[in-house]
């Protein structure tokens, strides 16, 4: 399972020492957040020192009906990328010529930087998958490998976008017909570039949901069975559990908008506000504690500490480096899915439940302290986790670990 930056604003060196130490696998571009001139001189330098790092490109096709929005966050989207991110009518695209052409135009802005890969072009699936965008994001797909073939016959990789709400997922037989319709394709990309979307970045129950998950892991389980790679973008601690069902990679990045995807990145922003408190990704927690939970704790509960090189980032009293938070994040997911992605299916499934039940036993300890957590740091992630894996297993027909 590789690990993926999710490029965004405020980039500094994080992601050029995320591919030194090989904590990530490489990168993918955020065009809001970057000049067209800035971020052909990274993949350059990124080209040259690491050969091996993967370099991708998330068009965010999906945002530009925002263009005539006021107030509207499209940065450096509306200046620098205009070859192919320009305001489009949703009559206009319910043609197929129209469609077509935006992919072209997509595919070949990308053609001329030194990618890994192509992702192709795609909008959001606001509500359901009985939608007039349910039909529109098909024709995407179904034309993209098309176009692909046609006109820029390339070798390289090609991802197509799918980007979805949760409020999608949650109606399972629509759900189920979609994904039917979108693994029968007569000319198939390499893969899919998934997207699940929440209403706001902050808005963790919306990810942090039995239907959610388990029908994000369905996807990528039957992508992969049907010979399709998936590369989940904004999945953060999910990853492992995306891979165990079928996923090839996962990404985040250092705020909350790169951990969860959500059209509201785009939107206006609100006024105020401070810099989020930084905090420790603890494998056996699955989840991220406070910094300083993590000094009071760590003497006291021990197995929430990692023992990863990136421990040393936090010390015992005081604040990590804030730009250093991302690479400790980064080290404890790849940690966790060279554990629960390294086996077959069936052992990645009995490494979560069992993943599920360490941490619950480390939480019921942190409790015995006595310990209270921050709202974000507390164990209301496990119930749906283990709802999702039962849910997930139901659906696929596989059985369910009992331990």
């Amino acid at each position: 399972m590789k690990l993926f930056a999710q490029h965004g604003s405020q980039e500094g060196e994080k992601i050029n020492e995320g591919i030194k130490d090989q904590l990530i696998d490489g990168v993918i571009y955020s065009p809001r957040d970057v000049s067209l001139k800035k971020l052909k001189e990274k993949i350059q330098v990124i080209s040259e020192n690491y050969p091996n790092a993967e370099l991708y490109f998330d068009p965010q096709f999906y945002a530009s009906y925002l263009i005539n929005n006021d107030g509207s966050k499209l940065r450096y989207l509306e200046d620098d990328y205009t070859d192919y991110f320009q305001h489009t009518r949703r009559s206009q695209l319910e043609r197929e010529s129209e469609v077509s052409k935006i992919i072209e135009s997509t595919l070949q802005f990308q053609r001329k930087m030194n990618l890994t890969g192509y992702i192709a072009p795609n909008i959001l699936i606001s509500r359901s998958f009985d939608s007039i965008e349910a039909s529109i994001s098909k024709n995407f797909i179904r034309q993209t490998a098309e176009v692909y073939q046609k006109k820029i016959k390339d070798k390289k990789p090609l991802y197509v976008t799918l980007a979805v709400s949760r409020e999608a997922l949650t109606d399972k037989s629509d759900f189920i017909e979609f994904l039917n319709e979108v693994t029968i394709l007569d000319t198939p990309p390499s893969g899919f570039y998934l997207l699940v979307a929440a209403r706001s970045a902050e808005a963790r129950s919306d990810i942090y949901n039995p239907d959610v998950i388990a029908a994000w892991m369905m996807f990528n389980h039957t992508l992969k069975l049907n010979g399709f790679d998936v590369i989940n973008g904004y999945s953060d601690i999910l990853t492992p559990f995306l891979g165990i069902a079928g996923g090839s990679a996962g990404a985040t990045g250092w705020w909350s908008n790169l951990r969860n995807f959500s059209i509201d990145r785009f939107n206006p922003a609100n006024s105020g506000g401070r810099l989020p408190i930084q905090r420790y990704l603890s494998i056996d927690l699955l989840n991220r504690i406070t910094h300083f939970e993590f000094s009071a704790l760590k003497g006291k509960v021990p197995s929430i500490v990692n023992g990863l090189k990136t421990d040393n980032i936090y010390p015992q009293d005081g604040e990590p480096v804030r730009n250093q938070e991302v690479l400790q994040s980064w080290e404890s997911l790849k940690e966790l899915n060279d554990k629960l992605v390294s086996g077959t299916q069936i052992e990645g499934l009995n490494a979560m439940k069992q993943a599920i039940i360490n941490a619950r036993e480390t939480y019921d300890q942190i409790r015995s302290v006595p310990f209270v957590l921050d709202t974000k740091s507390n164990d209301e992630h496990l119930e749906p986790l283990e709802e999702a894996l039962r849910l997930f297993c139901k659906h696929a027909e596989i059985d369910c670990p009992t331990n």
